[in-house]
């Protein structure tokens, strides 16, 4: 075997590792989002981790091309890239599980998740590289040259990986699959590559290990991902009856009675909503911003079934998920947009609905910090008629511990509407955190908190009297939401 390799299977090589890499980190976010979410400090942990251990792989595998330069070396690290990658596909929802449950700060897990599952597999990427240019490289004078080409085709490779991971992969494939099929790849270069000692003793490994990873870990009742989340869905029992969850990102976003999926809801939150309609009585047409598992829809087909809804959710699948698991149904007065709600309210006219629902504060773990500003807020009432009201269902604690994300909206909201007024949810759940409903208006009659309709007034008699004045206006240029909601006092 010539030790030195031909040079367009080592750009080969280079091309599927460079593809592999950045698929890798994409799929890293799919991998942690169930159990940590897919916030900025998620996404920083997978890149910072990522790069270092990169980083740490090309200099080992510089050192080690220096030594000791053989193809059959080169075959070696992308066989223990392949191995790496399978073992933290096997082991990594055990591992989560287990971290779940240790009371750490957020940043403080992704950073250690990150580490544990994604550095072996970059380190040895990272390494192969070195390795190859060596190889290549047959006369001083090219070095330049050469390495300039491999880099290219390097990132060629990462180029299509990042394109293909968001556009095709994860849509068709799934989280484990994909990672199955990055291995593959990686074995395939090995094996392209005249490495085939050891492939068949791995094969075998894997293969036992896969049966002992995956009756370790019950699958979730449905485990898909689409371009936008992570999505389970799971059965179980409450109160002694059925129910069923949806799961995005590693937070219950939706949930139901199987008995009575449309009328009593499982999640008291979704109730709430029907403050709007106290407030705003006379409405025809309703705007909801962020749908989940349609809880609040089939509600509202069901109660107002001559009213017009327009929903406006990012996730087709989702939108689909809860027509096959949810009970929802397509009715003559729903219209559903799938886009994003701020894309959705810059392309729609102006003054066009009474009621506005917000429902896109859904986790914990992550804001999309691009509808908690003051010019989001300012979209918000521009498609408002003259007497409408917003409802927004925001996380967070009116006093004490993470309350400064809901302060900083109230603060915001009030630079935009005349009547800010804050209801807290009463579900009799201990939390961290609350579902608090928070409802504006510009109207010029002060919107009235006595109602006849006694469930109606017992939600209106969890009004808070919140002190919001010392707190952040958060702006499109500074809008720190999830460091805001996990702020202490």
């Amino acid at each position: 075997m010539d030790n030195r390799g031909n040079k367009g299977l080592l750009f080969t090589t280079v091309f599927i590792s460079g593809f592999v890499v950045m698929a890798f980190e994409i799929i890293g976010s799919r991998v942690l989002a169930p159990f940590l979410g897919t916030s900025t400090y998620v996404w920083v942990s997978i890149i910072g981790v990522i790069l270092g251990a990169m980083s740490a792989g090309y200099y080992y595998g510089g050192v080690k091309a220096d030594q000791d330069v053989r193809i059959q070396k080169l075959g070696h690290y992308l066989l223990l890239s392949a191995a790496s990658i399978c073992l933290m596909n096997l082991l990594k929802n055990q591992f989560l599980m287990l971290l779940g449950g240790v009371e750490i700060p957020l940043i403080v897990k992704a950073i250690l998740s990150s580490s544990v599952l994604f550095a072996a597999p970059a380190f040895f990427l990272a390494a192969t590289f070195p390795y190859a240019l060596k190889l290549a490289l047959r006369r001083v004078e090219d070095a330049g040259k050469t390495a300039g080409q491999f880099y290219a085709v390097s990132t060629l490779g990462s180029i299509l990986g990042t394109f293909l991971s968001a556009t095709l992969l994860i849509p068709l494939a799934g989280t484990n699959n994909i990672l199955w099929i990055l291995a593959c790849f990686l074995l395939g270069a090995a094996l392209l590559i005249g490495y085939k000692s050891q492939i068949r003793l791995f094969l075998a490994f894997m293969l036992v290990a896969s049966n002992v990873g995956f009756t370790q870990y019950p699958r979730s009742y449905v485990d898909v991902d689409s371009v936008y989340n992570r999505i389970w869905i799971m059965d179980g029992v409450a109160q002694g009856r059925d129910t069923r969850y949806m799961s995005l990102n590693g937070h219950v976003n939706s949930g139901m009675w199987v008995d009575n999926p449309i009328h009593e809801q499982l999640y008291p939150y979704s109730d709430y909503f029907r403050l709007a309609m106290h407030f705003q009585p006379d409405f025809e047409n309703v705007l909801m911003l962020g749908a989940g598992g349609y809880s609040f829809p089939k509600l509202f087909q069901s109660k107002w079934p001559n009213k017009q809804l327009d929903v406006v959710e990012i996730d087709p699948l989702l939108t689909s998920l809860s027509r096959e698991y949810f009970a929802f149904e397509d009715g003559s007065n729903t219209e559903i947009f799938h886009m994003d709600a701020r894309a959705y309210l810059m392309q729609s006219d102006e003054s066009q609905y009474d009621i506005i629902i917000s429902d896109v504060f859904t986790s914990p773990l992550e804001v999309p910090f691009h509808m908690c500003t003051e010019e989001a807020y300012t979209l918000m009432e521009s498609r408002l008629k003259s007497n409408g009201v917003l409802i927004l269902n925001i996380l967070g604690n009116w006093e004490g511990q993470h309350s400064e994300f809901l302060k900083s909206q109230m603060q915001t909201a009030s630079h935009v509407f005349d009547q800010v007024l804050l209801f807290e949810v009463s579900d009799g759940r201990k939390s961290k955190m609350k579902n608090n409903m928070l409802l504006l208006s510009n109207s010029k009659a002060k919107l009235s908190t006595i109602s006849d309709n006694q469930e109606i007034q017992n939600m209106v008699a969890n009004k808070k009297l919140v002190d919001y004045e010392s707190t952040h206006l958060l702006t499109d240029d500074y809008a720190p939401a999830n460091w805001l909601l996990w702020k202490g006092k």
